[in-house]
């Protein structure tokens, strides 16, 4: 699928409360790029199927490929989902601080909206040497799996509650 920077799309990170997408049906939106969400596959998962059940095509993307697509032009905005926030800091899914530093290169906006699920501040490190029950990592090794981090408010264009 080929994208222009004319049709670049907004850019989704994390599982959102159901209400998230009236906002998406009142903007006519009809596509959106989403990261998997490794460990745990969620934006592949859980997310492309509400999008789909709400007439949105998702565009799957690796969570590793956002840079990518902030280079070359094509994210025209950020989403990502938040479990809380406090006066300097929204506790958002993780991934989301490099989008918020790319959104704010780019010159893009960065809105946070409440989570649909709450999540854990960190996962058990077996969660990344394994993918779809199968082991990918070598053995002996150790992980460092954190599921939320926190986005300074200065990358926030938007908070949602």
């Amino acid at each position: 699928m080929l994208i222009k920077k004319k049709n670049s799309v907004i850019l989704l990170n994390g599982v959102f409360k159901d209400s998230f997408f009236e906002i998406l049906r009142k903007r006519k939106v009809k596509k959106v790029f989403i990261l998997e969400g490794r460990p745990y596959l969620d934006g592949a998962k859980e997310m492309c199927a509400k999008l789909l059940k709400h007439k949105i095509t998702p565009i799957l993307i690796a969570d590793n490929m956002a840079g990518f697509l902030f280079y070359k032009d094509l994210v025209k905005e950020v989403w990502v989902s938040y479990q809380e926030t406090s006066k300097k800091n929204v506790l958002c899914k993780i991934g989301s601080l490099i989008l918020g530093v790319m959104a704010k290169r780019h010159k893009v906006s960065l809105r946070v909206f409440p989570s649909g699920k709450r999540k854990k501040y960190i996962a058990n490190p077996k969660e990344i040497f394994s993918f779809d029950g199968k082991r990918i990592a070598a053995k002996g090794i150790d992980g460092f799996v954190p599921l939320l981090e926190d986005v300074p408010r200065k990358y926030i264009k938007e908070i949602y509650s």
